[in-house]
């Protein structure tokens, strides 16, 4: 047990006592056995209900007769080791090991915490020493034994002390009276420097109590720490009651931190509280380099712990200089994080946007570990941040964005993934990237899911949304969530999803809401590079008015289109324009149960296919209105290239106006018109369009 456990044990053995029915018997230990957490604490249960209701049938008034009660229960065992408990009280058989407390900054000895041991052979615990005199009432014996032998051993030190404390240990609902509390309250105010009266958080003392012990220590300058704090009565109203000068944060809560994202988000509130009223976080039981480092670069101020020095009969000068340095290297790089604005986050986290943002961050840096990341960047719909987020290379795991707000510097993504990643996005609430969109490298993949709506706003000369850049192609992307896509991009050339070169796109779900402006652009595919796309089950809506590009599919190169089960609405208005295809590339496209409209306006220009070479084209059930207005313009295929339609179970409305006197320049094998309603307009005619096949 530790010393949190000792201190609860100690006070449910003094409470059983006063019990004076069934029904207080049940109160003081169901609620007694909740300071011991998920312990398995069956056996002492039982044996908390055998000896209360042994007490039960004494007076609870006659002190004498419960004590020899309570005594009465004890094995031959128990009853020699408070026999030596005993022998050691009354001959103040007690001797203090010390560990140093020591600085998150530079490692130094900011002060040392005195730890009760038994002087007496054979040795007993300090748990025992406890447990024994909380059932023989002589807890205030422990307690003024303790003050005046660490007092003692301050006096005959101070030399070695230096400008260090001792930090004493003290039982709060535990008091001491007359003589002897004069004689400590002296010793104490002597040596006012060099005391810290630490109080177990395990222990709650009353309001009454609380008052006259803060009264004491404050009249005679000495600082208190609050002991275990995050176990047992912890919590933020007694932090509050306490209003101490040191938190020391339980083990329970360091142990594996590094690994474990609630305790992180824990303790981390814990440290920002402290530091908000000029409190020293102090962690307390580090015995890992993991933990350590876990707990520097979250800022804690003061650590203690196996890892750092063990305890020792003596006060040390230093801790090991490897350890020094190695807390020196942490606090480095905590100081390089905030020199550079960088909060740095790995493993699984929650990180909250207003608490970065107040710290005067500028980017997040996820950090790639051996386990699978889970991240969350968690802001509010009132949060507004220059906040950006860069991912480490080789990164594998979820990034959960829940309504945050981020914007890039300049001319730079806001979220930047590394080389030889697989990151999740997950998307909840609305969420929204300014002045940046998502690099996705070539080596990477990226795949959207969750639920809500992200608005990526980009302008700049050369853009590009989801994706990369002109010069570069893009990782694997992959849309599989409900999630509503609101791209903006404004600037001289670039893509809204995909990039230059190009990379695969696979669209299985969403909603795309899309407008592009510029000289040259595609919405969704590649400028210079080819394209296979599969977008299916997905709305689509795009707006586009770049002088020359394509609103699905390539600028330059060949473009292969599946559009199936979706909903589609486009209007754009350039110089060479292409809705579906490619405008100096061969296209493939094909259409299949879905709704398609559009109203396109351009000099050259062709609707569905390429624009400059080869078209093929396929459309099955489907409706479609298209309404065309272009000098040169087609509605399936351009003028230069052969062309191939066919096209079945259509229900088509096409309104064309161009020199041309067809929708199409395919003829022959090329042109199969199915069954289906057509309605064909071009240059104020209305035109047949007769099925062939």
């Amino acid at each position: 047990m530790n010393k949190k456990d000792i201190a609860a044990l100690t006070k449910l053995f003094g409470e059983l006592y006063t019990v004076r029915s069934e029904a207080d018997l049940e109160n003081v230990i169901e609620n007694g056995i909740k300071c011991f957490g998920d312990k398995d604490i069956s056996e002492l249960k039982v044996q908390m209900y055998r000896l209360g209701g042994k007490m039960l049938t004494v007076d609870a008034e006659n002190r004498d007769a419960l004590k020899a009660r309570r005594i009465a229960v004890l094995t031959d065992s128990e009853r020699s080791e408070m026999e030596k408990v005993e022998e050691i009280i009354d001959g103040n058989l007690l001797k203090y090991y010390f560990q140093p407390i020591v600085s998150a900054i530079d490692g130094e000895i900011f002060s040392y915490e005195a730890l009760m041991r038994s002087a007496a052979d054979p040795s007993i615990t300090p748990f025992h020493i406890l447990k024994y005199a909380g059932l023989n009432d002589r807890l205030d014996d422990i307690e003024k034994a303790t003050f005046m032998n660490v007092l003692t051993i301050i006096e005959r030190e101070k030399e070695i002390l230096g400008e260090k404390a001792i930090f004493i240990n003290s039982i709060p609902n535990v008091s001491i009276s007359g003589a002897d509390a004069e004689k400590i309250s002296e010793l104490l105010r002597r040596n006012s420097d060099s005391a810290v009266v630490e109080l177990t958080e395990s222990a709650e003392a009353d309001e009454a109590q609380l008052s006259i012990m803060k009264d004491r220590y404050r009249s005679m300058n000495i600082k208190i720490a609050v002991d275990d704090y995050g176990t047992g009565y912890s919590n933020v109203h007694n932090l509050l009651r306490y209003t101490p000068n040191f938190v020391k944060i339980d083990r329970s809560l360091l142990s594996e931190i590094n690994s474990d994202q609630r305790k992180r988000h824990f303790v981390r509130d814990i440290i920002e509280f402290c530091h908000e009223n000029n409190i020293l976080a102090l962690a307390e039981g580090v015995e890992t380099a993991l933990e350590l480092r876990t707990v520097i670069l979250m800022g804690v101020d003061l650590i203690q712990g196996y890892y750092t020095a063990r305890p020792a009969p003596d006060l040390i000068a230093s801790i090991p200089l490897e350890i020094k340095q190695e807390i020196k290297r942490y606090q480095q790089q905590r100081q390089d994080g905030m020199s550079t604005h960088v909060y740095k986050v790995e493993g699984s986290e929650r990180v909250m946007l207003d608490k970065v943002k107040k710290q005067g961050y500028k980017c997040i840096r996820i950090h790639s570990s051996e386990e699978r990341g889970d991240i969350a960047i968690v802001g509010s719909s009132a949060l507004n941040t220059n906040i950006h987020i860069e991912i480490d290379d080789g990164f594998k795991g979820r990034v959960t964005l829940e309504s945050a707000h981020l914007s890039s510097i300049k001319k730079s993504p806001c979220i930047k993934i590394g080389e030889n990643c697989e990151v999740e996005i997950s998307v909840f609430d609305d969420c929204f990237l300014r002045n940046g969109g998502i690099y996705v490298p070539e080596s990477s993949e990226l795949m959207f899911t969750g639920i809500g709506s992200i608005v990526i706003d980009v302008h700049d000369s050369v853009f590009y949304g989801i994706g990369g850049p002109l010069d570069k192609g893009h990782g694997k992307l992959s849309f599989c969530a409900n999630v509503e896509f609101i791209i903006e991009a404004y600037g001289q050339q670039g893509t809204c999803i995909g990039s230059g070169l190009g990379g695969e796109i696979n669209i299985q779900q969403g909603i795309f809401n899309i407008k592009m402006n510029g000289n040259n652009g595609v919405a969704i595919g590649a400028v210079t590079g080819s394209v296979d796309l599969d977008i299916r089950n997905c709305g689509l809506q795009v707006i586009s008015t770049c002088l020359k590009g394509a609103i699905i599919g390539s600028r330059d190169s060949d473009a292969k289109i599946m559009l199936h089960g979706c909903s589609f609405k486009g209007v754009s208005s350039g110089n060479e324009t292409v809705c579906l295809g490619s405008v100096n590339g061969n296209a493939d496209v094909t259409i299949d149960n879905s709704n398609f409209v559009t109203d396109t306006r351009s000099d050259d220009l062709a609707v569905l296919g390429s624009l400059n070479k080869d078209s093929n084209v396929k459309l099955h059930n489907i409706a479609m209105i298209i309404d065309a207005v272009g000098q040169k313009a087609y509605v399936i295929g351009g003028a230069k290239g052969e062309t191939s339609f066919h096209c079945y179970n259509v229900d088509v409305k096409i309104t064309l106006s161009s020199v041309f006197d067809s929708i199409t320049s395919a003829e022959g094998d090329d042109l199969k018109i199915g069954a289906g309603r057509y309605f064909v307009e071009i240059n104020g005619e209305k035109r047949d369009l007769t099925p062939n096949i």
